[in-house]
């Protein structure tokens, strides 16, 4: 087994029409426009309320299983000055929902009290010990976050004391009936109409909260209240969709206001202080990390403390105590994680195993606060489903992580009566086990993973969302990006690729440790920085003179000494020598079989030569071009052309379809168009002597290739200048707002000399003269047409022009359609530009045999 696995990459195809509607439609770059797409969000109204949520978004409490029950009992307490305790967890979500419940009751005037269990004494969830305790510290209501659902013997317990309770819990219910409480607030009981149960356990104290204010609209209390929301949603890994959606990217303005003394103070001691933007990142990675090391390493209810606080001075130092918790845990973790991988590496029974059980020597202390966040270590460096146990004389505390393919809970039902307990879900999982059954159950776990993984199952992938060129990673671009924060699960960052790049300068490594990678590479447009954390080992591979690199990754903005530079983190590189990465001119090779081959020929300095050489070959033939005048071109440079057909746009259809008749007749040796042909027959060479603006028009004109056995070459003999000529084209055909302000003026010019009307061809000649497109006129006009702005006239054979008086209102460039197709057409040339000119003959192979739904494997056998 490999210390470091390549991962296969599984790129999105990119839809570039919608992605370019979406784009023009809401300003937005094309870049975000299609990891909308990517995400679901296809209308401009779900784009709209994605990007910019609002309160107004949010369900009512009250459609909550539930909620009516607890706020009556909660506010029959209130008035009657019951003690009421709030039972948390130890985790983030927990904490955070607990921090909020006493939050808003001290909102309320009534003070509540919070609870917290010990990790190692108590474990998860309500227990009968701490029931007891509260019964007799005076508790008349409890009421649980995060926890309950299950409880069913505790909260009976509770209730013969004389205890009612009310649970919150976003987990799985029973299947039996839930446990007897007052109300059990969850969007997932079978009978619950509440419109999304992804909520996590912060989220649903957050509708409680709200639902005890009245349930209405959010006053600036509640509204405050989302940062704790955020920060226990995204950390907890809840699905950042829906509801989450809202609620997280309101928090996370809420969390830069940094007003609550908490946050700001473990800000401040995690080095992310004032000026650093607060992202799901910083919730994930940094923020997180240190309210869960409270649990992991000690108890939690510091963290309370430490949110409900109103004093920076008071909390401050449990801030530092929570950042001291979290060095600590990292260096637990960092043991453990080596003495793991030391025992994997060294022991080759495990080498072999598809699941992994790793345990501690009895001279190693193994820390069950923090086996959970080994065993995602492990499963990274190994890709296999793995559980790392904490052995304590009789017995061992465990967390595993799961590969796709497999469910983890499923494996232990099936080991069920070697464990002690156990629970979980699909991904991960944690047990109890006698230390003498341990031996057994790595068998029997390695033998369920045997028989639920494939050999591809265990291969890691990579789903990427797009492949980029560098172009598209400028700086404004990527601070777009922010616009789909926080990231998190299911709404997971920008995971984009480029292709071919070269190292600018030396690799180096950097950190404490020397385990890091900087890179500078290029694709030849532009430089760009890129850091793999972790990824130092590839260090000796890149000082190769001779290398190629793919790379994977993350964009972010890399913030230093007052200056903003894109950067790269990297997720993932494949390496190729400069031989293996200079794909042939054609692709596949003449050795291979399939029915298409794209020759490359986008260098090529003399295609009158070439075209020439093709034609004395006496093969059926198609040769495209951009317009009527490269077509008189091309028959001019040709000379002698008896056995070329030309097929004009300006033909009508059923003299195009005469012409493809005779190519198929053989009377015509090859066909030179500036249209697609319809209805044509096989061809041995199909040739694009100029770039396609458009994407469809290029992958029809292929598409006819795939349709018969016999082999058809696919010939590319454009170059840079053609594609340069082209966008030149398309920009003069679909004004811009300068070129749009331009004419505009021309028009009040020329009515001012020529009296009330105008006709097209006064302003196609005054246009000529103000160096305004002449393609560019007749759009414009239906542009200004639509905006109210003039009108036209058919006047037998020729139009009139009157210029309107200026509207009250002052009208946008986007309620014009014409102007938003013209963009939209912008959009897309754009890319396919790129993609004409950038991409590489096996690149180009696989998109096309993709889009004409014959394959899009990159080694083809037809």
């Amino acid at each position: 087994m490999k210390t470091r696995q390549q991962k296969i990459w599984e790129p999105r195809t990119p839809d570039i029409d919608k992605s370019s509607r979406l784009a023009v439609r809401l300003g937005i770059s094309p870049l975000v426009a299609q990891l909308l797409i990517n995400r679901g969000i296809e209308t401009e109204d779900a784009a709209q309320a994605y990007l910019y949520p609002t309160p107004d978004q949010l369900h009512s409490p009250f459609l909550m299983h539930g909620m009516e029950q607890a706020v009556e009992r909660i506010r029959l307490a209130m008035k009657q000055g019951e003690q009421i305790w709030i039972f948390g967890d130890y985790d983030v979500d927990g904490t955070t929902a607990t921090s909020l419940l006493v939050t808003t009751f001290r909102h309320l005037d009534f003070p509540v009290k919070p609870y917290i269990p010990n990790r190692f004494d108590e474990g998860y969830g309500l227990n009968k010990a701490a029931i007891q305790t509260l019964k007799e510290r005076g508790c008349d209501l409890l009421i649980t976050v995060d926890c309950g659902i299950t409880s069913v013997e505790e909260v009976e317990f509770a209730n013969s004391l004389g205890i009612d309770v009310i649970i919150t819990d976003h987990h799985q219910p029973p299947p039996g009936a839930p446990p007897p409480a007052i109300a059990v607030i969850t969007p997932k009981m079978p009978e619950s109409e509440y419109p999304f149960d992804g909520l996590a356990g912060v989220g649903l104290a957050f509708k409680l909260a709200h639902g005890l204010m009245g349930g209405g609209d959010l006053d600036s209390f509640l509204q405050s209240q989302l940062d704790l929301v955020a920060l226990g949603t995204v950390a907890d890994m809840a699905p950042l969709t829906g509801e989450n959606r809202v609620l997280s990217s309101l928090g996370l303005v809420e969390l830069n206001k940094r007003e609550r003394p908490g946050i700001r103070a473990l800000c401040n001691v995690a080095n992310h202080g004032d000026g650093k933007q607060i992202v799901g990142h910083t919730l994930g990675f940094v923020l997180g990390p240190r309210v869960n090391a409270a649990g992991r390493m000690q108890t939690a209810d510091k963290v309370v403390k430490l949110l409900t606080g109103e004093s920076y001075n008071d909390i401050i130092p449990i801030a530092k105590e929570l950042d001291d918790y979290n060095l600590k845990r990292r260096e637990v973790q960092n043991k453990i994680r080596d003495q793991a991988t030391a025992t994997i590496e060294k022991n080759r029974d495990h080498t072999k195993k598809t699941g992994l059980v790793v345990y501690n020597e009895p001279s190693e202390d193994w820390h069950q606060g923090v086996v959970g966040i080994v065993a995602s270590q492990l499963l990274e460096r190994y890709y296999r489903p793995v559980f790392v146990l904490a052995v304590k004389g009789e017995e061992a505390h465990g967390s595993g992580r799961c590969i796709e393919g497999m469910n983890l809970a499923d494996s232990l039902n099936a080991c069920t009566d070697l464990l002690v307990k156990h629970g979980g879900h699909e991904a991960a999982a944690g047990l109890t086990i006698k230390t003498e059954n341990i031996d057994e159950f790595a068998d029997r776990f390695d033998q369920y993973a045997r028989e639920h993984l494939s050999n591809e199952d265990l291969n890691p992938k990579l789903k990427l969302d797009l492949e980029v060129q560098s172009s598209y990673l400028t700086l404004q671009a990527i601070e777009e990006l922010q616009q789909l924060e926080p990231f998190g699960e299911e709404n997971s960052p920008p995971h984009l690729a480029l292709r071919n790049l070269r190292l600018q300068k030396s690799p180096s490594v950097m950190g404490k440790e020397k385990n890091h990678l900087k890179l500078f590479v290029t694709d030849g447009e532009q430089p760009l920085e890129a850091v793999g954390w972790g990824m130092a080992d590839y260090f000796i591979a890149l000082t190769n003179k001779n290398i190629r690199l793919d790379l994977a990754f993350e964009p972010e903005i890399n913030e230093w000494n007052n200056s903003r530079r894109v950067q790269l983190k990297i997720s993932d590189l494949h390496l190729h020598t400069l031989e293996r990465s200079a794909v042939g001119r054609m692709f596949p090779t003449e050795e291979e079989k399939s029915p298409v081959k794209i020759v490359d020929r986008r260098v090529l300095d003399n295609k009158r030569d070439y075209l020439y050489d093709l034609l004395t070959q006496k093969e059926p033939t198609l040769l495209y071009v951009r317009d009527e005048k490269a077509l008189d071109q091309l028959f001019e440079m040709l000379g002698s052309t008896e056995k070329v057909g030309r097929c004009g746009a300006d033909m009508s259809e059923a003299d195009r379809a005469q012409v493809a008749d005779k190519l198929a007749r053989g009377e015509l040796l090859a066909v030179a168009s500036d249209c697609t042909l319809p209805h044509p027959p096989h061809v041995t060479h199909i040739v694009f002597c100029h770039p396609v603006p458009q994407h469809l028009t290029f992958f029809d004109r292929c598409q006819p290739a795939f349709k018969h056995p016999e082999t058809t070459y696919i010939h590319l003999i454009f170059q840079s200048k053609d594609i340069e000529w082209m966008w030149k084209c398309i920009t003069w055909e679909y004004p811009d707002k300068p070129i749009l302000q331009k004419l505009y003026k021309c028009l009040q010019a020329l009515s001012q000399d020529n009296g009330y009307r105008l006709t097209l061809e006064t302003v196609v000649a005054a246009a000529q003269t103000d160096s305004i497109p002449v393609p560019a006129v007749k759009n414009g006009l239906s542009i200004l047409e639509e905006l109210q702005l003039l009108t036209q006239h058919p006047n037998f054979s020729t139009q009139e022009i009157q210029l309107l008086p200026l509207p009250t209102k002052k009208r946008q460039l986007h309620e014009s359609e014409t102007y938003l197709n013209g963009e939209q057409i912008k959009q897309t040339s754009r890319w396919f530009s790129e993609f004409q000119l950038r991409q590489n003959v096996k690149q180009i192979w696989e998109r096309v045999s993709y889009e004409c739904q014959l394959s899009d494997s990159p080694n083809p056998s037809i």
